[in-house]
């Protein structure tokens, strides 16, 4: 008995530990850029001589690329699973990898032809735990190589934590910027919108779900966020993933609920359609939404 309490104990604390370093990442939205945030000072290409794959006839092709971003402390393991299942399905195919380190240098490797279809690019921040305001940057930065190096005129984007904000925060920003392709799907997998208010929240999951997506109190950052509302793109169509592990608690592990339903109103009325898909149990956490194989399919059949 005394062996399980101490277990519990290490276990909590260990939760505490990540939940401060989530903090401290969501914290980075607010403080802004560190003054040793990372420019991109060079882009480099190395591209192999591939065959483009034959994808199958049920999946709508196009050269609309898509792009894979991972979260706080993530890495190419957050969205490997995802690109993996859609390549397996057959409705796209990977076809670059962004690094981005912290010597300034933006590196796009893997195959590139302008017959492919439905390509996917998947960004990696070396700095995982770079200030949200530098993520940002960077992830327009690659936007703006992908339209003028790759001829990208179209893209659809996938987040997972913090990369969901990334790719929202930067639509909001640079909306309007030339320079980028036109963004047309997002796919949203446990993104902390609101931050981490309503972590503990105990009502009942029905009971949050039929709460309006107003948030009962607004974060220095998601009231920033209103303010760019309008530069947001026109036409844009949404799927918001998120989940409950049936704690009690009404969250996935780290993101309330009603955090990441908040999406819905800080872009009401600007986007052409809005989809949420909710999960629940063990497959519901926070780093397992992006592992999980119903998320997969319906992020496939929304995207393709």
């Amino acid at each position: 008995m005394k062996g399980t309490i101490t277990l519990v104990k290490r276990w909590r604390t260990v939760v505490q530990l990540l939940l401060i370093a989530f903090v401290i990442g969501v914290t980075g939205v607010l403080i802004g850029a560190r003054n040793n945030d990372t420019k991109i000072t060079k882009v480099t290409s190395q591209l192999r001589p591939d065959s483009a794959r034959v994808l199958r006839n049920q999946y709508q092709q196009s050269k609309t690329a898509t792009v894979f971003l991972h979260g706080y402390n993530g890495g190419a393991y957050s969205t490997n699973y995802l690109i993996h299942k859609a390549e397996k399905a057959g409705a796209a195919q990977k076809a670059l990898v962004v690094h981005v380190y912290k010597n300034g240098v933006m590196a796009f490797k893997g195959y590139w032809r302008k017959s492919i279809k439905n390509p996917m690019v998947q960004v990696v921040f070396q700095d995982n735990h770079a200030s949200q305001k530098v993520q940002i940057y960077w992830l327009h930065q690659v936007l703006v190589q992908l339209k003028s190096k790759y001829g990208v005129k179209a893209y659809n984007a996938v987040g997972h934590s913090l990369g969901a904000n990334d790719i929202v925060n930067q639509a909001l920003k640079y909306g309007h910027d030339q320079r980028v392709p036109t963004l047309n799907k997002i796919v949203t997998i446990g993104g902390p919108f609101d931050g981490l208010t309503g972590f503990l929240n105990t009502q009942t999951e029905a009971q949050v779900r039929r709460l309006a997506v107003k948030p009962s109190r607004f974060t220095k950052h998601f009231a920033e966020m209103l303010k760019y509302r309008h530069n947001f793109p026109n036409d844009v169509k949404l799927l918001n993933v998120y989940g409950d592990t049936n704690t009690g608690y009404n969250n996935d592990g780290f993101v309330g609920v009603a955090s990441a339903r908040s999406i819905r109103y800080l872009l009401r009325g600007k986007l052409a359609q809005y989809q949420e898909a909710f999960y629940s149990g063990n497959q519901a956490a926070h780093c397992a939404l992006n592992q999980n194989p119903t998320v997969a399919r319906k992020m496939i059949a929304f995207l393709w």
